[in-house]
């Protein structure tokens, strides 16, 4: 999906600091190839996640973003991601479990078509299926939004007008874009899914959130058109 903006305020307005989080999604893992869902589970990176996550970090540099603050996931394939991070901009990425994924609970480790043919669901539910039923032992769409409500919010407290590099997955970097824009989190699936290491970048100031950009991939566009095509609906 292309990149996508959104105005924030006026440069004229000056109403406390300004904060930015630029979020990463992790690099490409086997199981991503395999549509497996991952959730909580899932394995590290693959060869291309790995060159992926080192491209990403040499466009942040040249995004001039420069964070002062490295958060990642503690999840390994967002771990792996963020040491790309963490090396280019010498710093330490501190975990957080709120940027996990979410938790798919029986579905973890299991095709989306597996799940969807198990349940009987069809027609215009699989065009949201994770909006259509809940995952048994896992989490519901409601927590997970809260859960990423609450991480909004722990940032503003704990690091006003900082510049954070946030490492994640994809659930996480929709939630947070459908809370910074105003869309409803039962449409989040309007925004399409982020591509490995795709970035977005959210911005915050006088009790206001924008998006700036949302799902950029412009650091993988030199890799060629077969690396363009395996960011497509990449679990």
């Amino acid at each position: 999906m292309a990149s996508q903006t959104k105005r924030g305020p006026s440069p004229g307005r000056s109403e406390g600091p300004l904060t930015r989080i630029l979020f990463l999604r992790h690099g490409e893992t086997d199981w991503n190839v395999r549509r497996r869902i991952q959730g909580w589970k899932g394995t590290g990176l693959n060869a291309l996640g790995r060159a992926q996550a080192e491209r990403a970090a040499e466009r942040v540099r040249m995004m001039g973003f420069d964070p002062q603050i490295l958060l990642t996931s503690d999840l390994r394939r967002a771990r792996e991601t963020a040491a790309a991070l963490g090396r280019r901009f010498t710093l330490k990425p501190r975990l957080r479990k709120d940027l996990r994924e979410r938790h798919f609970g029986s579905w973890e480790g299991r095709t989306l078509e597996q799940v969807l043919a198990e349940a009987g669901i069809s027609g215009r539910a699989r065009k949201d299926p994770f909006l259509a039923f809940e995952p048994e032992g896992g989490e519901s769409m409601a927590d997970f939004a809260a859960r990423m409500r609450g991480f909004l919010e722990a940032v503003l407290k704990e690091y006003p007008g900082g510049r954070i590099a946030a490492v994640t997955h994809g659930g996480p970097v929709r939630i947070a874009a459908c809370l910074a824009a105003g869309i409803p989190v039962r449409r989040y699936y309007s925004l399409g899914r982020p591509g490995n290491v795709g970035l977005t970048l959210l911005g915050h100031q006088g009790g206001i959130w924008w998006v700036e950009t949302y799902n950029d991939m412009a650091h993988l566009e030199s890799s060629g058109a077969e690396v363009r095509e395996r960011q497509k609906e990449r679990l």
